[in-house]
């Protein structure tokens, strides 16, 4: 990859000569080094060769290789290069794929400027932080195996390491949870408030200090997936029709691929993965039933569900606090673990809820 002071290099792929251009033009203008190519082979070839790309921008439908196949290839040759897929409609099976095979957003034609150059930051932003980490994991595997021999100096510069390793998380996690609060406004300050009502609870429970950091990490980044939802789903002022919600239903396993690229997080993928999940088995992804639902999610399913009701969405008003708290007790044994209801309540986790801000 790049020096980090010289522009980001963007390959730019699409057979249209008029949409290439014109993103290009506007990707230039911003300062980027961009690359044009009209076939899949010219982006293998590109990607293949002795050229390095911080970011692929791609069609999805194309003669000869299509934008699927390129991006089933950068998956496997270049996995620390994030990529934005193009599309000429909504197509709920193709949308739900793309997000599956590893692309980290998908843009629908014809792309306006703005929207454009929001996905490139974000991109660009993710990858930059997904290569510093390796490299910083790369380092720390380095001072691990020269410990024995300059364990002092060794153990000193290590320590810092992995205090930068941590600000790296948490930067991380800024950007993400930034990122889906910018796509959804009705969702700010979610994350945070599901946090805090998550700790408590696994607090409660007797979690160790690191395992109470995870949950944090993983509470905040519950719902990083939705960064590849389009807006006008997320902010329908109208229940979503069966196509939306499928798509809607795919950001679990979006946020599962996001997260897992900083094996740091490896401990909460299950928690961003299975957080929809439902006691009784009729949740989603997998349909997971009961205690094959990690814990972490099932404590999440409550709390998460207890501030979405609880807050204005963009199809619905926020219902009373006593409402919600009726239908968390009318779902013990359903969509909801009882016995982590029976801590919900007695430690009262509810009352945390405007703490979280």
């Amino acid at each position: 990859m790049n020096n980090e002071n010289s522009p980001a290099r963007i390959l730019v792929l699409d057979d249209e000569d008029r949409v290439r251009k014109i993103i290009g033009l506007q990707l230039e203008h911003e300062g980027y080094d961009v690359s044009l190519v009209d076939c899949g082979e010219s982006a293998i070839e590109k990607l293949g060769g002795g050229d390095k790309f911080d970011l692929l921008i791609s069609d999805i439908r194309m003669p000869g290789i299509s934008g699927m196949e390129v991006l089933e290839y950068a998956s496997e040759h270049c996995p620390l290069m994030p990529v934005v897929m193009l599309t000429g409609v909504v197509d709920v099976e193709t949308a739900v794929n793309v997000m599956q095979s590893g692309a980290f957003d998908y843009l629908v034609k014809p792309v306006k400027r703005q929207d454009l150059l929001r996905a490139t930051e974000r991109a660009l932003g993710y990858g930059r932080l997904v290569r510093y980490n390796r490299r910083l994991e790369l380092e720390n595997k380095r001072y691990q195996q020269n410990l024995e021999s300059q364990v002092e100096d060794r153990t000193r510069k290590l320590s810092e390491a992995l205090s930068q390793l941590r600000v790296v998380h948490m930067d991380t996690v800024r950007i993400l949870s930034g990122a889906i609060e910018e796509k959804d406004p009705y969702i700010r300050g979610h994350a945070n408030r599901v946090r805090h009502m998550a700790h408590h609870i696994a607090e409660a429970l007797g979690y160790t200090p690191h395992q109470l950091d995870m949950f944090d990490f993983g509470a905040l980044l519950h719902d990083v997936g939705k960064i590849a939802i389009d807006s006008r789903i997320l902010n329908k002022p109208a229940p979503l029709n069966p196509d939306e919600r499928k798509i809607v239903e795919t950001h679990p396993l979006v946020g599962e691929r996001i997260v897992s690229k900083v094996s740091y997080f490896s401990e909460i993928v299950p928690v961003i993965r299975w957080h929809h999940e439902r006691w009784d088995g009729a949740g989603y992804p997998d349909g997971l039933k009961g205690e094959d639902i990690p814990q972490r999610a099932r404590i999440l399913a409550i709390v998460d569900s207890f501030d979405a009701m609880t807050s204005d969405r963009a199809y619905r008003l926020a219902l009373s606090t006593e409402r919600a708290l009726d239908i968390i007790r009318e779902e013990s044994g359903y969509q909801f673990d009882p016995e982590l209801v029976e801590v919900f309540f007695k430690e009262k986790t509810y009352e945390l809820l405007f703490e979280g801000e």
